[in-house]
């Protein structure tokens, strides 16, 4: 038998946005501030609302046989439906579709691109909900217990910094640095939101925007050298396995075969295979130029450099059209919301619609990012003064093997169904 105890907290329901908040149980008449969206509403402790006075553990509906007297929940009838119900996932659902429909709610409520008062928050929960969900340790805990028993170590990361982790992750900074998913949107934005800019004349503005631009391009600029230098730094330290042994044949193919055997553990991290083709193809294409141009007469690296140019503005192109088949997406849901036209199932394929071509969008802007990054990185690895013109045809060997490498890395076919 377990004994009872009086509940703790209330539940409300904000006048402005709708959204349900908890407070302590009052016995005095209390302003109380929404959590989502700062509106400020009385409540009456002698007229609680209805259905008030359930504990924080509590999920009403979405609870399951974890309350007074249940029992534990188990993986196909979790404690909680919660998170699941949040990623409009079942409870059996894989981590494949999980992380795909993750992506594709993350891209709809990400707030610098949807305008709605209530994006920010839902997209804080979709990610607190993912970060549980995708750690098969915490899911297992949140299906017993609940979220309650499912927090990670260390607490939530920031929804902003977790969201940019899906392109690679941890495991690839040593090689691309830091990609900036949306900094440039954030900085505008956060222009637009200055209170320094309160009171100042359209003139006065524009010269403080200016000021501020300049100051953000300097940090960018600083940023930029220091994740150059610093991946320069890698990239060396890796080909410094060839380069730095009796460079035969016999450890050409040890170097080769070490770098597969990371290449396959990279491979499995979010959009792994594509950021090692990327990578591979950058490596490959300079260790070629470098090789083409101190071929006779350097013809063949004049025709690689060209193709590269040509590669350039083959992947802006293809960036730009993205962005805009996103926004064209985003100006067709925004309509249908004014006019009220669009429901049930047509609106749920156009949302999706919207979701991939952001997700798509995002990833061709980091790709070519990426690439742009590298690029500069292999010219400074392979015309370093600090060593010989021997040492640099020695790099670009052990480059071209690493871009073959990554070059050959394939999804597996349970990835690929």
């Amino acid at each position: 038998m377990l004994e009872s105890r009086p509940p703790q907290f209330v539940t409300i329901k904000c006048k402005g946005c709708r959204a349900d908040a908890e407070i302590p149980v009052q016995t005095e008449d209390v302003k109380v501030k929404c959590h989502a969206c700062g509106t400020v509403q009385d409540y009456s402790a002698s007229k609680p609302p209805k259905g008030s006075g359930r504990s924080s553990n509590d999920s009403g509906s979405k609870t399951r046989g974890f309350g007074l007297g249940g029992k534990r929940g188990t993986d196909e009838n979790p404690a909680s439906m919660e998170y699941y119900d949040l990623l409009e996932v079942q409870a059996t659902a894989t981590q494949a579709e999980i992380r795909k429909k993750y992506y594709k709610l993350a891209i709809q409520y990400h707030p610098d691109k949807n305008s709605d008062p209530d994006a920010e928050e839902h997209f804080k929960k979709i990610s607190e909900a993912y970060q549980v969900l995708s750690d098969p340790e915490l899911r297992k805990r949140y299906n017993e217990y609940g979220a309650t028993g499912s927090t990670p170590e260390g607490g939530f990361a920031d929804p902003e910094e977790f969201f940019q982790q899906q392109f690679g992750g941890e495991r690839f900074v040593d090689l691309i640095g830091k990609i900036s998913i949306g900094r440039e949107f954030k900085d505008m934005v956060n222009e637009e939101d200055d209170e320094s800019m309160a009171g100042l004349s359209e003139e006065e503005k524009k010269k403080k925007q200016e000021e501020m631009q300049a100051e953000v391009r300097k940090i960018r600029e600083k940023e930029h050298a220091e994740r150059v230098e610093t991946l320069v730094k890698n990239l060396i330290s890796k080909l410094n396995v060839f380069t730095e042994s009796e460079r035969t044949q016999e450890s050409l193919d040890a170097f080769r075969e070490i770098q597969k055997i990371e290449a396959e553990e990279l491979k499995q991290e979010s959009h792994g295979v594509e950021l090692l083709n990327a990578i591979g193809y950058t490596y490959l294409s300079k260790a070629s130029q470098y090789a083409g141009k101190h071929a006779m007469f350097g013809l063949p690296g004049f025709y690689l450099r060209m193709r590269e140019k040509t590669h350039i503005i083959s992947e802006t192109v293809s960036t730009i059209r993205s962005a805009v088949d996103l926004q064209r997406s985003f100006q067709e849901l925004q309509k249908a919301d004014e006019e009220g036209t669009l429901e049930g199932e047509a609106r749920v394929k156009l949302e999706e619609a919207a979701a991939r071509q952001g997700l798509r969008a995002m990833w061709k802007g980091s790709k070519l990012e990426v690439q742009s990054v590298l690029r500069e990185v292999c010219d400074r690895v392979l015309s370093d003064p600090s060593v010989t013109k021997e040492k640099h045809g020695e790099r670009a060997i052990a480059l071209k093997t690493l871009g073959e490498v990554y070059c050959a890395v394939k999804a597996d076919a349970v990835e690929q169904a």
